[in-house]
């Protein structure tokens, strides 16, 4: 039984190593899309949950902070004069519950700073992300000159109404 020789043992080793840079950096975008499509798809969970709340409650919920001021706690009521909603709480992603989301989507990568941005004045609301990739098909550059903050990174992509 013969065995390689160190030429063919460089050749080999290099093979190996070409393919394992090609496979992880593939395993590197592939990962990095994956995050901006669950971010794009909770921006269409919120939609939703929103277009819900102004059916029922003929406003959009206001912003505290960046964040959804709709979440229902034991003091919220409706005002029998107005019939507004009042004593409405602070949603916090990932944590509460939302009309019909029975948790609130917070951004993939949260544990980096990362975080979704909502912002209303009853009537109409926008709702901006960060997307990691900018060969995305979203990804705005004019959303980017408005310098929102969505947690640590500057908001690329939003949807207003």
């Amino acid at each position: 039984m013969k065995f390689f020789t160190k030429k063919e043992k460089k050749i080999i080793l290099l093979i190996l190593v070409c393919l394992f840079t090609i496979v992880g950096i593939n395993m590197k975008v592939s990962l990095r899309r994956g995050r901006d499509n669950t971010r794009k798809n909770d921006l269409s969970v919120l939609q939703k949950a929103l277009d819900i709340f102004i059916s029922k409650y003929q406003m959009f919920p206001p912003s505290v902070d960046g964040k959804i001021e709709g979440c229902f706690g034991p003091d919220t009521k409706v005002d029998p004069k107005t019939g507004k909603l009042i004593n409405l709480h602070v949603c916090e992603w990932g944590k509460d519950v939302f009309e019909n989301i029975q948790t609130l989507p917070k951004d993939p990568n949260y544990k980096k700073g990362a975080s979704y941005l909502y912002l209303s004045d009853t009537k109409k609301y926008q709702i901006y992300i960060s997307l990691e990739g900018k060969d995305e098909a979203e990804y705005t550059p004019a959303i980017i000159n408005k310098n929102l903050q969505c947690g640590t990174k500057i908001c690329n992509y939003g949807r207003e109404y």
